[in-house]
């Protein structure tokens, strides 16, 4: 087995703990009762994928979930999947051409693009030629180099997220690109926008059959309604979601976010420095690319957490929350209304004042 085929199979079994970790809370911090509720773990988007719901037959609904982020990855927003629409679309259209896209897809694109407006371009979707160049997602210490600055300024050429125009008319959604050249890539808010749609798509079973359940598509996190115990009654305690410890293992927490029984929805997603990266000559460079100066974001920060209602909005300021840094975090935190909690390199932590009181230390 050669490095890279190692590398990426140690990296699926780190995000399949880390996720069975974050919903559990870790531990140290799971309720007595032995929960039950049905459960299964996949692979898509290039994250572990998990499910849990609680309720009376509820098996098929946890594959149904399973297979609709199957579905909006290979069928919807892959720049990978060469079948997918978002990949049909980056190879064909003429600059200035609206070219009709799915409302799945355009709402996505849309959404997107307000982070990006609000976050002043922290959060691109265009940056990919950027992102390839520097090879962190794949990369392995032996492969990995430094890009120049005239490599990083030549694939950076056809980037900019105010070349992509989205205008919507109802459910109808039109986008157009300046130029052509422009690659739109989905990554960074697509595991949050992943719960969102598997959430619609359950919605009208809640309060029939399903109860309640927990989501993860890498590092977004969906819970809503309730769980249950070993007796099938309610505990009436909500759930508890754990926050990685940004130094540590994939299993390693350093707290527990609490939500509320009956909570309707809530989404939390987490970045940081440690997800994916590469360590080459005593430095390490992760994933994460701050669109201004093309290289791997620098801003004081070691991870944020983003809580809020909407899945794709909390992956999305999640990332651009971690490129930002902390001052102008907080203030893009608020003019979403959105809770949120950063952790400092040197391990000190600013909490938004919707959390207060809602989360358990180690």
């Amino acid at each position: 087995m050669d490095e890279s085929s190692r590398r990426r199979i140690l990296a699926i079994l780190g995000m399949l703990l880390a996720a069975a970790a974050l919903i559990a809370g870790a531990m140290l911090f799971r309720n007595k009762n032995k929960e039950t509720g049905q459960s299964r773990t996949g692979f898509a988007m290039g994250s572990a994928v998990s499910v849990k719901l609680y309720g009376s037959d509820v098996k098929r609904l946890v594959d149904q979930a399973l297979e609709e982020v199957r579905k909006l990855d290979e069928e919807v927003i892959s720049w990978r999947v060469e079948q997918s629409e978002l990949s049909a679309f980056n190879k064909s259209g003429k600059a200035g051409e609206a070219v009709s896209v799915s409302s799945c897809l355009g709402s996505a694109l849309e959404q997107a693009l307000q982070i990006s407006k609000r976050s002043d371009g922290a959060l691109d979707i265009t940056l990919r030629p950027v992102l390839t160049l520097w090879g962190i997602e794949d990369g392995t210490a032996e492969t990995f180099r430094v890009p120049s600055e005239e490599e990083l300024r030549k694939a950076a050429e056809h980037t900019g997220w105010k070349s992509v125009v989205v205008k919507s008319t109802g459910a109808l959604y039109s986008v157009t690109r300046t130029d052509d050249q422009t690659i739109l890539d989905l990554g960074s808010v697509g595991k949050g926008y992943a719960l969102d749609v598997v959430y619609d798509a359950l919605k009208p079973e809640i309060g029939k059959t399903l109860d309640g359940g927990v989501i993860a598509v890498g590092g977004s996190i969906l819970v809503f309604g309730k769980r249950e115990d070993g007796s099938g009654a309610s505990e009436g305690k909500g759930f508890r979601v754990g926050i990685r410890d940004p130094e540590g293992q994939p299993e390693d927490v350093l707290g527990v976010i609490t939500f509320p029984e009956n909570t309707e929805k809530c989404c939390i997603s987490t970045s940081g420095g440690y997800e994916k990266y590469v360590e080459k000559d005593g430095v390490r460079y992760h994933h994460i690319i701050d669109p201004a100066t093309l290289h791997p974001a620098d801003s004081g920060l070691a991870s944020v957490t983003v809580v809020c209602e909407n899945g794709l909005v909390s992956d999305g300021l999640s990332t651009a929350c971690f490129i930002l840094g902390e001052e102008k975090a907080k203030q893009l935190l608020s003019e979403y209304g959105a809770e949120g909690i950063l952790i400092r390199e040197d391990g000190s932590r600013y909490i938004t004042p919707g959390l207060e009181g809602r989360v358990e230390w180690k």
